[in-house]
């Protein structure tokens, strides 16, 4: 098993607390308690000791304090011994912060837990009658999270965070357990966050006592509303795409609902400026990637109950419209393909003098077929259901009568202008279809205590590119 423990001071602290007439605890003391803010390569002499009095340094004064506490030393070997005790062998690799006793403490843990705890029996870890084996690896080139430092918060979000998590996704896989005894708590929500998207457990020793504490899987889902609402902009930074072709803030921006929420995604870490361009950050690129897997599913996802609540909507507002009906239907099948499939249609209604075949869909809905996707994709597209699908049939099968094909998208704030040019370029070749926009309440996703009304509908005018009064 493989842990990543981030690192804090607790084995200098330590040192000094327990050692306190020592004269170099004296010496060092001030140093421990108000380190230098500098980087941590400029302190060599101080850690080492003079040329000749290598045993005057803080390095090895920790390290002589480490070998007689042991197991208490710190934290970070407290909580690993533990673990050890559950999981058996460990392989541990240390994540240092940005700081001079943090890359140190690095060092002389590896030491400790390579060299001490190979030779000591009193603090050996023997797991069903056989001796549990505990490696470690620190290196300063790849394993110090650069920018990872209290002094500059805007240096922590435009480096610290994103090296943090780099650096976790280049040393973790399944097989990882994340030890956040030690270190920085500020981190402690972010590796969470990160633990939960990539399932990995967390373990940590509860405040001074010598009980281990686990945070597995929670039950959690994430709200992924941001890729649905703002879907233009980041279509334009997706993961897919080469640096080369990432837009300029300006013209991200642009592709926004509002200019605002460009704030909103740098504060939350989703996005990133690099060289004047915008990208998403290793955060987003996550988060984006898990959307895209549930949204790819065909099984349950919060955006697909939310799809089936706006249906329901729709239906219920004709049934109101048109309480004596012919024929009202939520998932009406018409035609079918040449491999026997039904092409259906979200709600179906038949009155008196019309007939209404309606698909709902939310903002970020593809119009037009493009050619990179694969069948099952096309299927499911706008133009695919009006050039063979549902769309197709209807118009055959009720050509006589007054029929309505119209897409009812969902969104709190007026579609997005892009989606104009998609529909403008649709009903060039299918003149027939309507669009018709569906303003819910703003806490629609969380509540479903609401109900369609005509003041929550628009049509769209395609000869005067407005929305109009929506009319039945």
């Amino acid at each position: 098993m493989k842990i990543i423990t981030t690192v804090g001071a607790s084995i200098f602290t330590n040192g000094v607390k327990k050692n306190p007439e020592s004269d170099l605890a004296c010496k060092f003391k001030e140093f421990v308690e108000d380190p230098p803010k500098s980087k941590w390569d400029k302190f060599e002499d101080s850690i080492e000791g003079k040329e000749g009095k290598e045993k005057s340094g803080l390095r090895y004064f920790t390290y002589q304090a480490a070998l007689k506490d042991g197991y208490e030393a710190s934290a970070e070997i407290k909580s690993l011994i533990k673990i050890a005790e559950e999981e058996g062998d460990i392989e541990v690799v240390l994540l240092a912060t940005d700081t001079v006793l943090s890359v140190l403490a690095c060092e002389l843990i590896c030491k400790w837990i390579n060299e001490y705890y190979r030779d000591t029996p009193s603090v050996k870890v023997i797991k069903k009658g056989k001796e549990v084996n505990i490696s470690c690896v620190f290196n300063r080139d790849t394993h110090v999270v650069t920018g990872l430092q209290v002094d500059d918060a805007n240096v922590f979000k435009t480096t610290g965070f994103q090296k943090l998590l780099e650096l976790l996704k280049l040393h973790s896989d399944k097989n990882t357990i994340f030890n956040i005894s030690g270190g920085y708590k500020a981190i402690i929500p972010f590796m969470t966050l990160y633990g939960q998207l990539e399932g990995i457990s967390l373990k940590y020793i509860y405040e001074e006592s010598d009980n281990l504490i686990t945070v597995g899987q929670m039950p959690l889902d994430f709200d992924f509303s941001i890729f649905r609402d703002e879907y233009l902009a980041f279509e334009l930074i997706n993961p897919e795409k080469k640096k080369q072709n990432l837009p300029i803030k300006q013209n991200f921006i642009a592709s926004l609902s509002d200019e605002k929420v460009f704030d909103d995604l740098i504060n939350s870490f989703l996005i990133s400026e690099v060289e004047g361009k915008i990208d998403l950050s290793l955060l987003g690129k996550m988060l984006y990637d898990k959307y895209e897997k549930n949204e790819k599913e065909d099984g349950f996802s919060s955006s697909n109950l939310l799809g089936k609540v706006m249906e329901i909507k729709v239906y219920e507002f004709f049934q109101k419209q048109y309480p004596k009906a012919k024929k009202l239907i939520l998932g009406e099948n018409i035609g079918k393909s040449e491999q026997g499939d039904a092409y259906d249609i979200d709600v179906f209604v038949e009155n008196e003098n019309i007939i209404w075949a309606i698909e709902v869909k939310p903002q970020n809905v593809d119009i037009l077929i493009k050619d990179e996707m694969d069948d099952k994709k096309k299927k499911k597209i706008i133009e695919y259901k009006c050039e063979v699908g549902a769309f197709k049939n209807a118009v055959e099968s009720y050509k006589n009568l007054n029929l309505k094909v119209a897409v009812f998208m969902y969104h709190v704030k007026e579609p997005n202008v892009n989606q104009k040019g998609n529909f403008t370029e649709l009903i060039r070749k299918y003149p027939f279809v309507k669009w018709i926009w569906v303003k819910p309440d703003n806490n629609y996703k969380g509540n479903v205590n609401w109900n369609i009304d005509l003041n929550k509908l628009k049509e769209f005018n395609f000869s005067t590119q407005l929305w109009e009064e929506f009319k039945l």
